[in-house]
Parts: C-alpha cells; structure tokens; sequence
C-alpha cells in the first residue's frame, strides 16, 4: 500500500472517530432532555438514559466480535443506520408520546438501538486502523480521539445546537453528519464493496433527512397540535426553556415546558390572591415590592393596583419572556402593559443571583416561580434561599411564594410551608380554585406578627376580597396540614414530593 496514500486513510479514520464521538454524546443528551420535558424528574431520566445507554455500548461492542469480514463496509452501513434512527428519533417519541401512554418503553428501546450500533462503531474502526499501525498506537489514537469528540459533543449541543435549533432539528443534523461520515469512508478508503450503491444509500438518507429537517418547523407544528388541544399561536425554543401560546376565541393561554402558567380565562384568581393579600398585610405606607419569576407581567401588574406601592423590581431569568410580555399584543393587553409603568424595574438574570447581591431592602417579596418539577427549580424552594430572601426583607417585610397545589401534591405544598417555617418565625397557608389547573396554593411568611388581610379599593379586582382571603386559609381533609422534611440545598427532598404527589393524582 501506497505510504501517503496510507496515511491519508488513517486520517480519515481517525476523523470518523471523532464524528461518531459527537454524535454519540447528542444522541444521550438529547434523549434525555426529551425524557425529562415529557416525564419531569431530570435526575432520574438523565439517570436511566445514561444508564440505558452505556450498556448497549456494551452490548454493541461485544457483538461487534461477529463481525469478521468487510469491517469498512460494516461501518458504513452502521452509520447510515444510525443517522436514520438517530437523525428520526426524537420526531418518532414526540408522536409516540401523543398517541400511547407506552412512552418510556419505546424511550428504552430506542436508547438500546442507538446505543448498541454507537458501541459497535469504535471497536470495529479499531480493528480497521490495527492495519495502519501498532496496536499501542491505534488504541492511543482512538481514545484520545473518541474522548475529544465526547467533550466537543457535550459542549455543542447545550450550548449551540439546543438554544438555537431545537431537539428535533439537533437529532436531524447529527443524523445528517453519522451518513456524512459513511459517505466520506466510502469515496476515501479503499474497501472490497460495491461503491456506487453504497454510495447511492446514504445521499438518499441525507436527502431524507436533509427534507426532514427543512419541514422542521411545520412538523413541530404538527406534534404540538397533539400535545396542545387549542390552535399554537406561538412556539419558541430558548436558551432556558420551551415557550407555547396558544388560543382558543378568547381563551389566551401561557405554557413553559409543557406545563401551563396561566389562562386569560381565570389568571386573576391566581394572581390577585397571590400578590393582594401580602401587599395588604405589610401596612407601610410607601412599599418597595420584587418580584421573582412572573416575567408575564401578571403579578406586577396586580401590584401597581396598590397606591402605596412606590416601585416594582422584577427580576426574570429568560429575556424572552421580557420580550414577550412587552411587545406581545395578547400579553400587553393581558397583564395591562405593567411592565412599561415608570415605577416598574425589570432585571433580567438569575434570581438566587440577584438575591446575594445587595440591591437594598424590599417590603414584599413575591415568588412567582414554576412548580418545583426537578432539582434546578427545587433550589428556589430551599431553606438556604428563604434565609437569603430573610435578609433582603425589611423590617416587619412580608414573603410570599406560589406553592403548587395541596390537593395534587399534599406533601410538597406543606414541605414549602414547613421550610419556610423553619426559617420565619410565622406562616400564613393559603389556597384558591383556579379552574383551568385545579385548587392552588400558597405561603406567606414573616418574622412580624402577621396581620390581617385587607381590602383594596380598586374597581378592576375582580376576586379577592379579604373575606374571601380568611376563607380560602381553611383546608379540607384531603390537602390540611401533613409533617414533612425540610427541603434543603443538600437534600432537595421537594421535587421527589411534587412527582410523586402529582403521579398518585392523575392516576387516581
């Protein structure tokens, strides 16, 4: 064999390599994203799909053993393969989620198939590089390699593909790159095979997939329309979360990762029992309020109600949402483009962040946070962030945070309670119906003696009263106060509660 020509084979190879690494790792990652925004829990659905996933490695490289012949054309094949299974994996789980509630099996047996042919992937190029060099060599190669692809793969999908493209867009290009990469082989090294239909297979995979990719946006339509039973008005991928609009007449409704944040239909119920009663109950005549989380802008505009409220600070972690909430007619209209008033403040960044750094005191602090699905959004429930929050309130100053629902998760709404308790010297539990998600909660907390509940002169209320506020402190058996652990930094106890409350719920 010709020396140069030799090496440029090596480096062929050893480029594959580096390919099939990245896309190996998209493959785990984006599956288990996928896993954990239709499941919820991503500590255990990154858990199982890693798990999942390095064991067929395992099994894909044992079986590549029986491979003894036509090692390159077994790899150009296993690619092709793989850039069809992977390239249509996250599109086929989308639409097997709409239709069965099978969706962890065919989840499992879709990390298996790809698993097994990524394992199979290394040891054979392995075997094909043992023809250009010492086996201590190839081995080196092939590892360092592999790793640096891994690396390039962990980094490229959070920080460019996901944001940018999506997770079905991501599936389809790094399909697009595994059938590259056979072609590549194909036209590159020299192999005994039939190059002309083996080269004829993979372009007709890349002009499927490449088809795929170009309808990216209206088969998206088409898989939320499953997911979503009013018309999507709007769906955007940003860096932090998925956000959907959607309509139905005057039905204008708000998702963050599937799950709803409110209705035009009842909002009010939510946030005028969330925002009014801690408002009313601080008594200072010139109030300084934040806000954390509630970029709609509902909560603020439910604050600019009260006279004695000198400014609003809120501070919102996705920018997009800011965008949204101001430059969006429907939520213009909706939340009263509050967040356009002078005495309104808008920092966009992390609230946990903006909490340890000194901004002053405030008189009240809402949280308006989504419910503590997973370990992330579980810190914001923490007895470390409410001392935090402790030392940011003034004297006499009034905390209050949306606390999920006690009915369909008992022991995660008294976990809030009993974590800020362990923090504040006083409490206030509280509930509302919310028609479109169900009876929800809430906590005050104070280290003041708490008083009572006020009514505000405002013709736009349109719920709360302070009658109504005594009356929804009273629970029902089924969601009155339980003993639970404390949710803590260390131990996030929290968003294990929240699963398991709301699987029994919806089972039931």
């Amino acid at each position: 064999m010709n020396h140069s020509h030799s090496r440029a084979e090596q480096r062929v190879l050893l480029f594959s390599i580096f390919v099939v690494s990245l896309c190996a790792i998209i493959y785990e990652l984006v599956l288990g994203s996928l896993a954990s925004y239709l499941l919820g829990n991503p500590v255990a659905q990154y858990s199982i799909t890693i798990g999942f996933f390095l064991s067929s490695m395992g099994l894909g490289s044992f079986l590549s053993r029986y491979v003894t012949k036509n090692l390159v054309r077994t790899f150009i094949y296993i690619e092709f393969l793989l850039g069809l299974v992977g390239g249509f994996s996250v599109l086929l789980l989308n639409y097997i989620y709409s239709i069965t509630p099978l969706y962890f099996v065919y989840h499992v047996l879709f990390l298996v198939l790809i698993g097994t042919l990524v394992g199979m992937e290394i040891p054979i190029l392995t075997r094909i590089l043992r023809e250009y060099g010492s086996l201590k060599s190839v081995i080196s190669n092939v590892l360092s390699i592999d790793y640096i692809g891994g690396l390039a793969g962990s980094l490229l999908f959070p920080l460019i593909l996901f944001p940018l493209v999506g997770r079905f867009a991501t599936c389809a290009i790094t399909g697009i790159a595994n059938i590259v990469v056979a072609i590549i082989v194909i036209v590159k090294v020299k192999y005994e095979g039939k190059r002309g239909v083996e080269t004829i297979i993979p372009v007709i995979g890349i002009i499927v997939l490449s088809t795929a990719l170009f309808f990216s946006g209206v088969i998206s339509k088409f898989l939320q329309s499953r997911l979503y039973t009013d018309d999507v008005i709007l769906s955007k991928r940003t860096k932090y979360q998925e956000i959907v609009l959607t309509r139905s007449g005057e039905d204008f409704r708000l998702f963050l990762d599937g799950s709803i944040q409110f209705s035009t239909t009842d909002e009010y119920r939510y946030h005028e029992m969330l925002v009014h009663p801690a408002i009313t109950m601080c008594g200072n005549t010139s109030i300084n309020v934040l806000v954390m989380g509630g970029g709609d802008g509902m909560a603020v505009r439910e604050a600019l109600k009260h006279d004695n409220v000198k400014s609003v600070t809120l501070v919102e972690l996705d920018p997009q949402m800011i965008k949204l909430a101001t430059e969006n007619q429907s939520f213009v209209s909706v939340n009263g483009n509050s967040l356009a008033d002078p005495r309104v403040k808008v920092v966009v960044g992390d609230a946990y962040k903006f909490i340890t750094e000194k901004h002053g005191k405030f008189d009240v602090i809402i949280a308006d946070f989504s419910d503590p699905h997973d370990e992330t959004i579980s810190k914001l429930y923490t007895r470390e962030f409410y001392i935090l929050i402790k030392k940011i309130l003034s004297d006499g100053g009034i905390f209050v945070t949306q606390s999920t629902s006690p009915l369909a998760a008992r022991e995660a709404y008294w976990c809030i309670n009993n974590t800020l308790r362990s923090v504040f010297s006083g409490t206030v539990p509280y509930h509302v119906y919310v028609p479109s998600f169900g009876d929800w909660g809430f906590v005050i907390a104070s280290d003041k003696r708490i008083l009572s509940a006020k009514d505000i002169d405002d013709e736009k209320i349109r719920f709360y009263s302070a009658d109504e506020f005594r009356t929804e402190m009273r629970f029902q058996p089924d969601s009155e106060y339980i003993e639970t652990k404390i949710n803590t930094f260390d131990r996030p106890l929290l968003y294990q509660y929240y699963l398991h409350g709301w699987k029994n719920y919806e089972d039931n």
